[in-house]
């Protein structure tokens, strides 16, 4: 738009310019034409007095007389005067072309070789008057050169004529000096040689021609101021001295008095000079009419194209202000769309809705763009009605794909879970009469192997946008929560237990999501870290909400990669292949923002990557001391039926926590003999055999071997003095039949009798 606006401006400033500059340069040159005139006037004035310096010259070194003397010496001080005026205009002449400067040069140099050439005259006894004369014609002759050249570069075809018309009477007047000198040369000589005779003809010659070129190019009124010089009886005297001098014949003696000679011929010379000075003065009258009208021509121009400027800028300005205007509620409106209205119904068609009509929303869109106009501005707001509402239409179609993707999620997410559940059936079935502890440890494994499927079932159900949540009737206590949370993982045999509150409970409504959610940053933590690494869980309460840490010793992550995935955690993307390939922390991103919890990953103290899941308060209860859990050293389902199915072996080593990690003691810290150390007596016979336990203490789990909530599995530790009671080793008989078993198991087994919620 600038350009646009400035365009028309610019071409009017240039050509005004162009103008305006071709007009100042014209008044400026019609002004240095005036100063170069008077020069050329100050010129022919100085070649006037010096024609007369050199006739007292030549009368002074033929005569030699005082008289001589003292004409000699009044006519150098009014050539000095002559001199004086010209420099004085010369100063003030501007730049001129290379041929002109040089013919200025020559007469600077030859005006100040003036002095040396007049001691020579006055003092050289036996001086040539021809050598003499010749000196003064060379000055003389520069002068009137440049008298011609200032007609040179002249616009006006009149002012260069009236130059050429002095320049020649100025010419005519050396002629009449050089006949002068010429005859005064014969009169010194005694005789008139062949030489003399040559150049007197020569000198009438010029004149003659000099007296035509006059002529033709002087106006009427020059005509009569030359015709009047011409006339009257001083004039008729000088032709009679010329017809003397032209009837003498060569080697005879001039019969002409030298004093009537002279005066006769500065006479006429006086009369030419005068004829070039009115001429000079015309020629100054027409330059100085020149510069004014001129002037005048440049300032009408100069007002004229101001005022078009000014027009130019009112049209413009208006112009553009009603086309900026019209621009700047269309791009307001466009910012609108753009940054409010479209990313508010982009925003509220990300949640899945397959009653959404994509063509009858996107007909619902109105803009405030400015439409209807005809022309291109109204063009572009219907282009952009346009945009937006394919941009609409496309959310919208995108909204009811990514329903119908949630839609196939959920059903095939039900249909797995069937499957699944059915496949945990079985393995319960055929745990329960299996005594062979090798078989009961791939029944435990294919057991754990289903329940991570079930899990990615869950994760699915979440990604579909229902929930994984069953109907309870009461709160479970925290410990349990990471039990379950482990039941549901790989590697749940590297997972160490720190410090969980146990005065704390989870509310029953969001007891599964909870569950899901830690399971699967206790996955990602144990997936991602070497195979001998261990990854520590602590829960702690700070009263109004509850920290979960769940930190592993892998190699970490770089900061840009913890950047990018604490975001995927808070604006966990839609239903795409970004959201499936990296489920696991977008089922947590989603999990976290319906639950109104806050998931963070950061750099462990040395190595390793720490998730921070803290869960608000509305999700937290108060548990009352009667039903807390044993901490760190009981067993979760200390005092139950199965207690008796559970020996110890002795008291087990705690496991160092690593380093640069900090642990606090649990609240209420457990130490001495476990109560129940006597085995079933129909398992007396069987044979112990520890599932799931590295040659190092492993981790409390809920249930171990991939049983989940199993009794059997269930881990036990004493605490020694001074020191928390982290893991423990579990001692599990494999041959064990009690029902008991599948009904601990089935209490950690969420979604088996109950349908998830929506």
């Amino acid at each position: 738009m600038r350009i646009i606006v400035a365009a028309p401006l610019v071409a009017v400033v240039g050509f005004a310019g162009l103008a305006l500059a071709g007009s100042v340069q014209q008044a400026e040159r019609a002004s240095d034409l005036g100063v170069l005139a008077r020069l050329g006037a100050d010129a022919g004035a100085l070649a006037y007095q010096l024609q007369r310096e050199r006739v007292s010259a030549a009368d002074l070194l033929a005569t030699g007389g005082t008289r001589q003397e003292d004409a000699y010496a009044k006519q150098t001080a009014e050539t000095d005067q002559a001199v004086a005026q010209y420099r004085r205009q010369r100063a003030l002449v501007p730049s001129v072309p290379s041929s002109t400067a040089a013919v200025l040069q020559r007469i600077d140099g030859s005006i100040n070789d003036l002095g040396p050439l007049r001691a020579q005259v006055r003092t050289a006894a036996n001086a040539s008057v021809s050598a003499m004369t010749f000196s003064y014609r060379i000055i003389i002759a520069d002068l009137l050169a440049y008298r011609e050249a200032t007609a040179q570069g002249v616009e006006s075809a009149e002012i260069a004529d009236q130059i050429r018309a002095s320049s020649a009477l100025s010419k005519a007047g050396e002629s009449v000096g050089q006949q002068q000198v010429a005859v005064m040369r014969a009169l010194a000589a005694g005789q008139l040689t062949p030489a003399m005779q040559q150049d007197i003809t020569a000198s009438r010659t010029g004149f003659t021609e000099n007296s035509l070129t006059f002529l033709s190019l002087a106006s009427p009124e020059w005509r009569v101021w030359w015709e009047q010089a011409g006339s009257g009886q001083e004039i008729v005297g000088l032709q009679r001295l010329q017809d003397q001098v032209s009837r003498a014949e060569t080697g005879a003696k001039l019969r002409v008095s030298t004093a009537d000679w002279i005066a006769a011929t500065q006479s006429w010379a006086r009369r030419l000079y005068e004829v070039q000075q009115r001429v000079d003065a015309a020629v100054f009258d027409e330059i100085d009419a020149a510069r004014v009208d001129e002037r005048r021509n440049a300032i009408l121009e100069g007002a004229a194209m101001a005022v078009a400027l000014a027009l130019t800028v009112l049209v413009t300005w208006a112009v553009a202000r009603q086309i900026t205007n019209r621009l700047r509620r269309l791009r307001d409106a466009a910012n609108t769309v753009a940054f409010d209205e479209l990313p508010a119904m982009v925003e509220e068609l990300r949640r899945p809705d397959a009653s959404v009509h994509p063509e009858m929303l996107a007909a619902q869109v109105t803009t405030n763009l400015d439409r209807g106009s005809g022309d291109e501005i109204g063009e572009v707001g219907e282009a952009f009605t346009a945009v937006h509402r394919a941009a609409v239409r496309t959310a919208a179609e995108q909204a009811v794909m990514r329903a119908n993707t949630a839609k196939i999620f959920i059903h095939l997410s039900r249909r797995e879970q069937r499957l699944v559940d059915a496949v945990l059936a079985q393995v319960d079935l055929a745990e329960q009469d299996e005594t062979d502890p090798d078989r009961l440890q791939r029944l435990y494994t294919l057991d754990n192997l289903a329940t991570r499927m079930g899990r990615i079932n869950a994760s699915l159900l979440v990604l579909g946008g229902v929930g994984v949540g069953r109907m309870r009737q009461d709160d479970v206590p925290l410990s349990k929560m990471l039990q379950a949370a482990l039941s549901q993982i790989e590697h749940y045999e590297r997972v160490r237990l720190g410090v969980v509150d146990t005065d704390v409970a989870v509310s029953r409504d969001g007891v599964d999501e909870v569950v899901h959610l830690l399971a699967e940053l206790m996955d990602n933590a144990t997936t991602y870290a070497p195979p001998e690494s261990e990854t520590w869980v602590t829960a702690r309460s700070l009263g109004d909400r509850v920290i979960v840490q769940i930190s592993d010793e892998g190699v970490g992550l770089p900061k840009e990669r913890l950047a990018q995935l604490n975001h995927l955690l808070r604006q966990p993307p839609a239903i795409d292949v970004a959201a499936v390939r990296a489920m696991g922390l977008v089922v947590v991103g989603q999990l976290a923002i319906r639950l109104g919890a806050t998931v963070e990953l950061r750099p462990g103290p040395r190595l390793g990557t720490i998730a921070e899941v803290a869960l608000p308060g509305k999700l937290i209860r108060p548990l009352p001391e009667d039903e807390e859990l044993p901490s760190a050293g009981h067993s979760p389902l200390f005092g139950s039926p199965l207690e008796a199915s559970i020996r110890m072996d002795g008291p087990i080593p705690v496991s160092p926590a690593p380093a640069g990690m900090q642990i606090p003691l649990p609240r209420t810290p457990h130490a001495g003999p476990l109560p129940g150390n006597a085995l079933p007596p129909e398992t007396a016979a069987c044979t112990v055999r520890t599932v799931g336990c590295t040659a190092r203490t492993v981790a409390c789990t809920g249930r171990a071997a991939g049983s989940r909530g199993r009794t059997a599995g269930s881990r036990l530790a004493a605490v020694r003095p001074r020191a928390p009671a982290l893991c423990f080793r579990p001692s599990r008989p494999p041959c064990h039949r009690h029902r008991t078993r599948s009904r601990s198991r089935a209490a950690y087994r969420y979604g088996r009798s109950t349908r998830p919620r929506s």
